[in-house]
Formats: structure tokens, sequence, C-alpha cells
């Protein structure tokens, strides 16, 4: 066989293309439950292709992370966010998480706002 021979030779970082960072976010308001976290977060590194003021809310499982994304509604309160994949009912310490195919969750307010490891390094590869 015929193989080019391994050089060894390290090639310098092309500084021309950004790298991606990971964004730094801080986390507004915790619910939890069985199945899973569902989390506003406050985006502390504003992007270009992203609105003001920088909040998304997710829904952390074990394995996933899914991004909720806002949908105007008539019925839209401080207590009733409807996102296209679910409609969220907030009522102080307790929420309910209805999902568009009748799953409901029912959840509770967390006062530490402390994520696990696992459901932290889930969100923080999902907004890399």
């Amino acid at each position: 066989m015929n193989k080019a021979p391994i050089s060894g030779k390290i090639h310098p970082l092309n500084r021309s293309r950004p790298i991606a960072m990971p964004l730094s976010y801080e986390v507004v308001q915790l619910f939890t439950s069985p199945q899973g976290h569902l989390v506003e977060i406050k985006l502390l590194d504003r992007q270009d292709d992203r609105p003001e003021p920088g909040h998304e809310w997710l829904w952390v499982t074990d394995q996933s992370v899914t991004t909720l994304r806002p949908r105007l509604s008539d019925g839209e309160t401080r207590q009733v966010r409807t996102f296209r994949e679910a409609r969220l009912q907030l009522d102080g310490q307790r929420a309910e998480l209805t999902w568009f195919n009748d799953e409901q969750f029912a959840l509770t307010a967390s006062p530490m706002r402390a994520l696990p490891t696992l459901q932290h390094q889930l969100i923080h590869n999902h907004l890399s």
C-alpha cells in the first residue's frame, strides 16, 4: 500500500471564521414535574437575530430540550401564554402545560431556580 505520510504539521486556527460560543443565560422561572422542567430563561448575550429582551421558554426532559415558540393569541395574559407547541397556564406557585396533542403536565414552581446538572448541560448544548 502506498499511504501518504503523516506530517504532524499543526495548521493555525482560521480566525476569519467566528467560533460558535454558547449563549449565557439566567433562569428567570423554573417549574418542575415528573415529566420534565419548564424553564424561562433570559439570554445575557444578545445576538442580532434575536429580538429583545431575549427571553425564551424551554421544556427540558432527561433527553431533550424544546424551545416553546410564542404565538400571539386573543386570550394572552401574564397568566396564560400560548406557544405554537403548547399552552401555559400560570397560577402563582403552580402551572399547567397543555400540549396540543392534549397531553397535560402539572408543574410546581421551584424556589431555587437551579436545574439538575444533566438538564443544565442539555440547555447549554441546545443554545450552542
